[in-house]
């Protein structure tokens, strides 16, 4: 037990017992098949490289920045590195989908995707491209990340897309 005189006694938490074993890291392949994209964002220039397991689905995923050693070249590297071993752990790719989609910080705005014509973030368009190029429809579809064509495509009874506009507040008495 540690003291320090202005808080008195304190101890080192328990260690989480709860907490189920995480899954075996399932290591990739030597030989891995895989796509590159590259993107712009706002003007600047994005590569992600995505690489499938033996089963055929997504087992890694390298997101590069063009400005190596830049704090944003860093942080993607980091962000590629959670995803590809969360997805080695058995995190389903719907997972981070759900988080980073619609993650709103800069660069954002206009891509030269049209499949993506819009990302809130570098982090929203990678959710996106990953859904978009490792989902199925019905799991896009669920997530609310069909492309235009794909909407357009739908019956207009089948899927209704989250309004981007609230509904006006009615005026107090």
């Amino acid at each position: 037990m540690w003291h320090r005189k202005d808080v008195g006694p304190f101890m080192a938490l328990p260690a989480r017992t709860s907490d189920p074993a995480p899954s075996a890291r399932r290591r990739m392949p030597r030989s891995r098949q895989g796509t590159t994209t590259s993107f712009e964002v706002a003007g600047t220039e994005f590569y992600v490289i995505a690489n499938a397991d033996e089963h055929g689905s997504l087992g890694e995923v390298f997101a590069k920045f063009g400005k190596e050693g830049s704090t944003t070249a860093g942080l993607m590297d980091l962000l590629s590195a959670a995803i590809s071993l969360g997805l080695q752990h058995g995190v389903p790719l719907e997972e981070f989908v759900a988080k980073f989609r619609n993650q709103r910080f800069e660069p954002m705005g206009m891509t030269d995707d049209p499949d993506i014509p819009h990302a809130a973030s570098v982090g929203d368009y990678l959710a996106r491209r990953l859904a978009h190029d490792w989902l199925d429809v019905g799991s896009r579809k669920e997530l609310d990340l069909l492309t235009p064509d794909e909407e357009a495509a739908l019956p207009a009874d089948t899927y209704a897309p989250t309004p981007l506009r609230r509904t006006a507040r009615a005026a107090r008495p």
